[in-house]
């Protein structure tokens, strides 16, 4: 059940339905940048919080000028080394929750500041069914603070991130 939770969480970070004020295009062109993560709250249709990656999770969004990002998100406080000491060599159970309390993707982003929408073009990722899709994100931005919000599966989902300076 964990893991079925898990795999909708992650799939709640991509899903959106806009219901963020739309960016304008000075918001548009102000995303580009590193954002160090500060919350990720996914909410059930019953209003109950879910914290894919612990209630402090690490990682980072990048921007870059050239329309490219990168995405990499870890669960805090994150596993502890496998008990064989070598990351090649995890029990089925530790592979999977290295899996589960990580994600990562990479690819190119376009930008559609009427809508408030940014689309992640992912290349390749941690998460096979990631791997050539397009991940729609209502988002705005207010100071450094960058927030993607919207509705996916019946619930919630907020990502919070502050700009890196």
């Amino acid at each position: 059940m964990h893991l079925i939770r898990t795999a909708v969480s992650a799939t709640a970070l991509a899903a959106a339905l806009s219901i963020a004020a739309p960016a304008s295009a000075a918001e548009a062109a102000d995303l580009v940048g590193t954002w160090r993560v500060e919350r990720i709250v996914d909410t059930d249709a019953d209003g109950k919080a879910h914290y894919p990656y612990g209630e402090t999770p690490k990682g980072y969004i990048v921007y870059d000028a050239t329309g490219h990002l990168h995405v990499q998100v870890m669960r805090t406080p994150p596993m502890p080394p496998f008990a064989s000491g070598d990351d090649l060599r995890g029990t089925d159970a530790e592979l999977r929750a290295a899996y589960r309390g990580y994600i990562a993707y990479f690819g190119r982003y376009r930008v559609d500041a009427k809508k408030g929408m940014v689309t992640h073009q992912v290349e390749g990722s941690l998460m096979p069914s990631y791997t050539g899709t397009d991940q729609p994100r209502p988002f705005r931005i207010e100071g450094d603070v960058l927030t993607i919000e919207g509705e996916s599966g019946g619930g919630r989902f907020l990502r919070q991130l502050r700009r890196v300076r």
